[in-house]
């Protein structure tokens, strides 16, 4: 009775409560023991009932300091009350209570997992488990709130995950409870998943609880949907196998479901729903059951939320990923009418990222390999017309008929109206006289639309003339149709060309029943659309020629962009290239740049830059711009904005971020997590979704990123008390889900374990590195590819822009630039040396050493000159192979020690998205469409960032293709080719494995490689010391020496091999005469060396040079090189030849080169003294030459005699150690800045 009055008293009000807790201040230990004591069930109930009013009270009184729910808490009213739930198992109030306070209390601190561990035990899990289906809602309720507290802390999963009825039982609440009640279910369903992977497995496989899920995606309670989401979320996580499961539902539930999501879903739901779709669909093998089951629908809808960027990104992302699966799926998103939605994002998207996806989903859709095939069947009375996502049957008896398909747009066809002046007669001879308003009214803008005309009998043959005014028929189809007799039947299909004019592509007639079929090639219909709806807006402006328009770029940036992407088809770059005037109105912009240009001219000059390298990949676009003196144009750009990075980064050296670190880009929120969580397989291999990050100058990052999820159960909210606002059911409010942002924060921390810096960045300075990278690639791409073609006019060019100081400009941005932008100095290599070969020695050109083939390398690569590294800038995923291959000749050949096998290496520079194998004679790239090494039957390939290894098309490559281990940046990767045909990979000294085996030996295979943008590596096919020795297999060889004769085997590989070569090259007697040096091998014979100062003293001016450089050199090869300097515009030259192990000084004196793989030749030059001096191997040879005094205000550049060497301008360390290097590279920018000041003056 005591206790009853108290809780009589204590419910009467809170200051009854806190009275009786300050007068009393044991009453709550003295509740607890009784609960842990007492075996009178009235003395229990009230003993919990003070409890539960104490839990819920927390005062701070005289007598409870700590506040009552934490004294309850820390008194041990957690177990005692743990230990009651079984005895009030039956007494669903007492139970309800009990589960309630026991929440309440674990839910009042921040860890909460020391008091579920306490009370995890069976005796507690068993009677809540049976609660949570019980017919009392709120004893429901919170037994499912304790179980979620179980499972959030991995506590009694295994007790529960072996309950036979536990599935059934949580499969009853989501049919029948209220939305808080599904939330509990599906959130600890979630968990209980992601701890238990058989429990999954097991799930997986119960197809009405799947289904019950799925349905939960149209429910009217926005957390239940949330929470569905996130549970398929975690189902999807688990590979293709789960996926095919829920694809193959019954009734499409779960794309229905999700389209229920994307149009009346809440805007968190929707950005969830991006992160599942991305699962979803990064199973190759799927994409296309995805795409025939509605996911475009899904993809236009969350295109149409113009308001939410992210949306409209992603969607516009996922597009491009699911079109580069293969051309078959690109077909079924064609029947999908998704071009309208293409062309909305190209011409009008808020987001010039989204515009950029679009055309380049435009692009891949230009080059479907397949035709819209149309089907026209009629007997004079019924007309069927079929083909691709089009169906009409037609039953109106009249002598004409005529269709329009609206082509790629909506695949409608609708029939035309025909308005009849002159009645038709089966006794008239005269032509009857019609109009057809909808062909009257007929604009270019209809390019691409199919018109259809069936004409039946002698009374159909009358209107062949009025036809005639509208289609273009010829004589012969004219005469064809015209004699038509009675019962004959005449079916005619056309194309609205570019002019608005109707085209004939077929004719056909015949007695009876006709049957008219014709195959339209995408290319043709998405060319028309394209040019008649895409094109007229931007190339437009372009045309004028008022002087206004010379002053600036008439364009934006987003149309820039667009038309950047799409002239990478050869048919737009050919109508392009006719228009002299749009391409020098692009230059104007280049021109007219000066240092204080606004940063929207610096966004517009940086797109600028991007046509103009992609018109330099194309004969004809290089041939307009060199016509227009672009190299000259660049020269002087890139001489006015290494100028203005030099001042920035004086002004700024004391206290600025590193403008050239990418991963200072800030990411915008909300795409932060759909970036993150985006697959990794590009689909995006064209672009990896490379532009879903937010600049410009990082476009590649997306093909690397990790697939990291918002999903994380501990993350969720916390479901309210019963009566609380969220806790309304049905009729809950708007979800306030964590910030897909803040998640991306806690993904970095959680691997860095650093927070993300948060420091500013410098946009203008970022920005400027993105031009000058822009200008060099496109200096270099024009370049390296007229050098190639070695035409009168080609050593013109490079002549000119050796004689204008281009290499000394270039030289200068590179020393400037070489520790803050790594990427930029192969293209800043591979243009110096390339224009510094004015020496020619008249032997062959040709290059005995093993790399990459320049003639089979897709358009965009960049090569270095010893064709060994490569680089990709562009969105496109870009491939190449060696020059050399293997086969079954090489094993059958007389060689006296055959290898066991073969192998090349390579060097990550960057740690992106790379494809490295094998490709056969047959193996074809797609670049533009994401098709490299390992997409097709004919290659073979693996990658380390998805970690699966490629052999077909990409749509067949999902299942079983995992192999190896994540690389890295700076790992080197060995490929193995054994001569049985299996191929295996180490990385660095780890075997990986046998990746392929069976390979057909009676074809060539060549080493290959396909890079994603932004990423570059470098290769060593034997030319080089090999890294890993000790890990390569006994036997194997590299692939340098392999030939069909056997000519250039070596021994196979051993451990002891490169030691004993060298001992025995150290034996040989040095040469009396060094092969191609006589015959002009010194500029000026009769120079003279002049001794240096004894060993000991300065050999050089106490001062660094003024210029320096170093060539790889390697033992014997058989083409001479030689090396020095010149006086620009005088033919005065200081250069050592270099042949066969030996290198002739100007003097005609000779050293010989150290015996190893690689020599190193350095070449001086000292201002002062106006005299150059050389290095072997970092160690001064003890001669100085001097250029005449009459030179001496005359500027010096470099020089070689072939392009194909490998020279370190000061982008790696040198072998000549320096006292002070940075002296040096500052003095060198300075001379180079002053020197190409003098060289006369570029056009530009």
């Amino acid at each position: 009775m005591t206790l009853a009055t108290i809780c009589d008293f204590m419910s009467n009000s809170v200051p009854n409560k806190d009275v009786l807790i300050g007068t009393c201040p044991d009453i709550i230990s003295t509740c607890i023991r009784l609960v842990n004591e007492s075996s009178n069930k009235e003395v229990l109930r009230y003993s919990v009932l003070l409890l539960f009013q104490f839990a819920g009270l927390n005062t701070f009184v005289e007598g409870c300091p700590l506040g009552t729910t934490r004294s309850v808490r820390e008194s041990g009213a957690v177990p005692a009350l743990a230990k009651r739930i079984i005895t009030f198992h039956r007494e669903h109030i007492m139970q309800r209570i009990t589960l309630q306070t026991i929440v309440i209390l674990i839910g009042s601190v921040d860890d909460s997992k020391p008091f579920c561990s306490e009370i995890a035990t069976p005796m507690v899990l068993m009677p809540t488990i049976s609660s949570c289906s019980s017919d009392d809602v709120e004893l429901s309720f919170w037994a499912l709130a304790l179980i979620q507290d179980f499972v959030i802390h991995d506590l009694c999963t295994d007790e529960m995950t072996s309950m036979s009825h536990l599935v059934k039982d949580f499969l009853e609440i989501l049919k029948t409870r209220e939305g808080v009640f599904k939330s509990f279910v599906l959130k600890i369903m979630s968990a209980l998943c992601l701890r238990r992977v058989a429990f999954l497995e097991e799930l997986s496989d119960n197809k009405p609880f799947l289904i019950t899920v799925c349905t939960a995606l149209k429910d009217q309670n926005d957390l239940v949907i949330n929470y569905a989401i996130r549970f398929l979320k975690v189902m999807l996580q688990h590979g293709p196998g789960i996926i095919k499961k829920l694809l193959d539902l019954e009734d499409n539930v779960l794309l229905d479901g999700l389209c229920h999501v994307s149009k009346e879903g809440q805007k968190e739901n929707k950005l969830l729903l991006t992160e599942l779709l991305t699962d979803l669909v990064s199973v190759e093998k799927l994409v296309l059951q995805i795409v025939q089951g509605g996911v475009m629908e899904i993809v236009k809808e969350l295109a149409r939320d113009e308001d939410d960027e992210s949306l409209t990104f992603f969607s516009s992302a996922m597009l491009m990923d699911m079109a580069m699966v293969s051309d078959e799926i690109k077909v079924e998103m064609n029947n999908c009418c998704v071009l309208p939605t293409i062309f909305r994002w190209i011409q009008s998207a808020k987001s010039e990222k989204v515009s950029v996806f679009g055309a380049k989903a435009l692009v891949m859709f230009h080059l479907i390999d397949d035709s819209m095939n149309f089907t026209v069947r009629s007997d004079g009375h019924m007309t069927h017309i079929s083909g691709s996502g089009v169906e009409l049957i037609d039953s109106k008896n009249f002598p004409l008929k005529m269709f329009r398909v609206e082509c790629l747009l909506s695949q409608n066809v609708c029939p035309l109206c025909i308005k009849i002046r002159t009645s038709p007669t089966s006794s008239s001879e005269g032509d009857v006289e019609f109009s057809i308003p909808a062909l009257d009214a007929l604009k270019t803008d209809n390019a691409g639309d199919v018109i259809i005309v069936t004409i039946s009998g002698k009374c159909g043959a009358q209107y062949v003339r009025g036809l005639s005014k509208y289609i273009n028929l010829s004589i012969g189809e004219s005469d064809q149709l015209s004699g038509l007799a009675e019962g004959d039947v005449g079916v005619v299909i056309a194309i609205v060309g570019d002019d608005g004019r109707i085209n004939t592509l077929k004719v056909v007639t015949a007695t009876t029943e006709v049957t008219a079929e014709v195959a339209i090639p995408y290319m043709t219909l998405f060319s028309h659309r394209t040019t008649k709806h895409i094109l007229p807006e931007i190339l437009a402006p372009l045309s004028e020629t008022s002087e206004q328009l010379q002053l600036c770029c008439p364009l934006e940036r987003r149309e820039l962009e667009v038309l950047k992407v799409l002239l990478c088809l050869e048919g737009y770059m050919d109508s392009f290239t006719q228009s002299p005037t749009s391409v020098s109105n692009l230059l104007s912009a280049i021109v007219s740049f000066t240092d204080h240009s606004t940063e929207d001219e610096q966004r517009i000059i940086e797109s600028v830059l991007g046509i103009l390298t992609v018109m330099a990949v194309f004969d004809s676009g290089r041939d307009l711009l060199i016509s227009l003196d672009t190299h000259d144009h660049l020269v002087a750009f890139l001489s006015i904005l290494l100028e203005t990075i030099q001042q920035s980064s004086e002004s700024s050296s004391n206290n600025r971020n590193d403008v050239f670190e990418a991963d200072q880009v800030a990411v915008p929120p909300n795409v932060a997590a759909i970036i993150s969580s985006l697959p990794p397989r590009p689909q995006s291999r064209a672009e990896p979704r490379s532009s879903l990050r937010s600049s410009d100058s990082t476009d590649s990052a997306i093909e690397d990123r990790g697939r990291h999820t918002s999903s994380s159960i501990s993350a969720l909210p916390v479901i309210p008390e019963a009566g609380s606002e969220m806790a309304g059911g049905d009729g809950a409010g708007p979800v306030h889900l964590q910030s897909l942002s803040s998640l991306v924060d806690e993904v970095i921390a959680s691997v860095t374990g650093e927070a993300r810096d948060a420091a500013p960045i410098n946009e203008g300075e970022t920005l400027t590195e993105a031009i000058l990278e822009a200008a060099v690639i496109c200096l270099t791409k024009i370049v390296s590819r007229e050098a190639r073609n070695n035409s009168a006019q080609s050593r013109l060019l490079l002549t000119h822009l050796d004689e204008s100081g281009t290499v000394l400009m270039l030289w200068s941005c590179l020393l400037t630039v070489r520790k803050k932008h790594r990427n930029l100095l192969l293209p800043l290599v591979t243009t110096m040396t390339t224009i510094s070969e004015t020496i020619s020695l008249d032997t062959n050109d040709h290059h005995s050493s093993v790399g990459f083939d320049a003639s089979n390398a897709t358009r965009m690569l960049v090569l270095s000159n010893d064709h060994l590294e490569i680089l990709n800038f562009n969105w496109t995923f870009e491939s190449v192979r060696a020059t050399v291959s293997i086969s079954r000749d090489l094993i059958s050949s007389s060689a006296p020690c055959q290898p066991k096998g073969w192998f090349y290496q390579m060097e990550l520079v960057t740690d992106g998205l790379i494809q490295l194998g094998w490709v056969n004679d047959k193996c074809v790239y797609q670049p533009r469409k994401g098709n490299g090494v390992g997409d097709d039957y004919d290659s073979y390939s693996i990658d380390g960032i998805r970690k699966k290894k490629w052999h077909g098309p990409v749509a067949t490559q999902t299942e079983g293709n995992g192999y190896g281990e994540t690389w890295n940046a700076g790992d080197i990767v060995t490929c193995l080719f054994d001569r049985h045909g299996s191929i295996s990979y180490l990385l660095n000294d780890k075997d990986l494995g046998i990746a392929f085996s069976g390979v057909d030996m009676d074809q060539r295979w060549f080493p290959a490689c396909s890079v994603c943008t932004d990423q570059r590596a470098r290769f060593n096919f034997g030319n080089d010391p090999i890294r890993f020795a000790e890990s390569i297999p006994d036997g194997f060889v590299p692939i340098a020496d392999a030939s069909s004769d056997g000519s250039r085997h070596q021994q196979p590989h051993s451990k002891q091999q490169e030691t004993s070569a060298l001992e025995a090259e150290r034996k040989d007697p040095e040469k009396e005469e060094l092969s191609g040096v006589a015959g002009g091998a010194c500029d000026r014979p009769n120079r003279r060396g002049e001794r240096l100062p004894v060993q000991g003293a300065p050999i050089v001016p106490s001062s660094p040079p003024s210029l320096y450089f170093e060539v790889y050199v390697r033992p014997y090869t058989p083409r001479p090189l030689r090396v020095g300097f010149s006086i620009i515009d005088a033919k005065d030259r200081i250069t050592v030849m270099i042949s066969n192990n030996a290198i002739m000084l100007p003097d005609r004196s000779r050293k010989q080169l150290p015996v190893q793989p690689l020599a190193v030749v350095g070449c001086g030059y000292v201002a002062a003294t106006h005299s150059v001096f050389f290095t072997i191997d970092g160690e001064v040879v003890e001669l100085l030459f001097s250029f005449s005094h009459t030179t001496k205000s005359r500027p010096v550049t470099p020089c070689l005699s072939s392009r194909r060497t490998r020279v370190n301008w000061g982008q790696e360390e040198f072998k000549y150690k320096m006292t002070d290097v940075e002296e040096y590279m500052n003095g060198a920018i300075s001379h180079c800045q002053r020197s190409s000041s003098l060289c006369q003056p570029v056009r530009g």
